[in-house]
């Protein structure tokens, strides 16, 4: 780009070195051998670094200027992001590189010796200093860092370093950051996509990120987990960490027993048109839709529940307990997959057991057929709002929801009912009792002999 947004010519220099590059990118490098290209990779990234530094060093001067005002932008940021199309992030960069413009280590990148990323181990380390040291301590961390830095040190020894001198400088910096890294640490998960793929983002303490690296050396090398020793394994080092996590969160869950007495367990809801034609995806308890066949691949070699049935389980408790069984809950989620309120999408493992007929402080019953599963805030709606609820098999949801009649709510039309099939009662919905995997066949055959007209 030869012109600036204003329609003015660039700098003599600039023009030289765009017509250079014009050159550069037009030559074929098929024939190179392997010191020409090695050279070529050197000159880019020397070419690459010193560009950067005197982009801060202009973008530091159109700052003092207030150049994106008069050409007509609300800030340099804008300017940045509108005027060039930079990325929100990038333009964030770009000031953060001006603001450093005169220093050494930008200076030492003028001159070729600091990568981007030895020049970021420099600014963190910098800004990990308190603000109550003086000039003189940062002048020499960075003299000394840079002085590392040149003598082609790598990101991770450079950053090795770094924590070296911080630990001199600053001893209690350790303790001092442990709220702040208690605050900082988060872990996420979005929603699943169409293609049933969902995405993590973590900030990691320092325990979790040593156990990170422990599960990539245990079962994240190439080879481990893989399941053809014959043949090469194929993953990237990002799918054998994904396999890795997978197998240790289940090693994790399956070692739960010993402190809860009952095995975690992963509950996926699926029907018998799914188990003979492997097609369509099962839902778990805490909303995850997994293909059949991934499922039973999941279920392999574990005691599971294909559904239940009330000939083999008591699922009728009358006033022994006010809190619904496991057994309970899992015939639940079978009729229900979550809550029953017809405006809240929460899956099971968020909802809790209620009684949606007589409430067990006025002499409810635990049994399957007066219970229903309500989110966290819907049953507060009905202990703290006056809502109510009534087991109701013409409900779309099963369940028939009640507003106050003082709210406005009590005046307005019913909500829709949600999409979908309705739910079959807890009681119609088992289908197969109690089986292990090696059981499927006989216990659909059992099934079909028991129910004709499902054949």
């Amino acid at each position: 780009m030869n012109e600036t947004a204003g329609g003015r010519q660039a700098g003599g220099e600039l023009t030289a070195v765009l017509a250079a590059l014009d050159e550069h990118l037009e030559r074929d490098w098929s024939e190179a051998c392997a010191q020409e290209l090695h050279a070529e990779l050197v000159a880019l990234e020397q070419a690459q670094r010193r560009i950067r530094a005197t982009q801060a060093r202009v973008l530091a001067q159109a700052r003092r200027s207030s150049t994106g005002r008069q050409m007509g932008f609300i800030n340099e940021r804008q300017m940045l992001t509108a005027g060039l199309g930079l990325a929100p992030g990038d333009a964030r960069s770009r000031l953060n590189d001006s603001g450093i413009a005169d220093t050494a280590r930008m200076g030492a990148t003028a001159r070729g010796e600091l990568s981007a990323g030895q020049l970021k181990i420099v600014n963190d380390a910098l800004a990990a200093l308190p603000d109550d040291y003086d000039d003189d301590v940062r002048h020499k961390l960075e003299a000394d860092l840079i002085a590392v830095a040149t003598d082609l040190a790598t990101t991770r020894q450079l950053q090795e370093h770094a924590h070296r001198l911080l630990d001199e400088l600053d001893p209690g910096r350790t303790e001092r950051g442990a709220d702040e890294r208690a605050r900082r640490r988060s872990v996420s998960c979005s929603g699943q996509g169409l293609d049933l793929m969902a995405r993590a983002s973590m900030t990691m303490d320092p325990e979790l990120a040593a156990l990170m690296r422990e599960v990539h050396a245990r079962w994240g090398q190439p080879g481990r987990l893989w399941p053809d020793p014959d043949s090469p394994d194929t993953r990237t080092d990002g799918q054998r960490m994904h396999d890795a996590m997978v197998h240790a969160l289940g090693l994790a869950l399956a070692g739960d027993a010993s402190r809860t007495g009952a095995p975690a367990a992963i509950v996926i809801r699926m029907d018998l048109d799914q188990l003979f034609t492997l097609a369509g995806c099962g839902e778990t308890d805490g909303g995850v839709r997994v293909p059949v066949p991934q499922a039973l691949e999941m279920a392999r070699d574990n005691h599971w529940f294909l559904a239940l049935c009330d000939k083999e389980m008591e699922l009728r408790l009358y006033r022994s307990r006010r809190t619904a069984s496991r057994y309970q809950r899992l015939a639940l989620f079978a009729a229900y997959g979550g809550c029953t309120h017809p405006e809240c999408d929460q899956d099971a493992r968020h909802s809790q057991a209620h009684h949606a007929g007589t409430p067990w402080a006025a002499g409810g019953l635990t049994n399957i057929d007066e219970l229903a599963l309500a989110s966290g805030d819907c049953h507060a709606m009905i202990h703290d709002k006056g809502w109510s609820t009534v087991p109701d098999r013409k409900a779309p949801q099963g369940v028939r929801w009640i507003p106050p009649r003082s709210t406005a709510r009590g005046a307005a039309p019913p909500p829709p009912p949600k999409p979908g099939p309705p739910p079959l009662s807890p009681l119609d919905a088992p289908i197969l009792p109690f089986a292990l995997l090696h059981d499927l066949d006989h216990a659909i055959a059992d099934h079909l002999d028991a129910h004709p007209d499902a054949a």
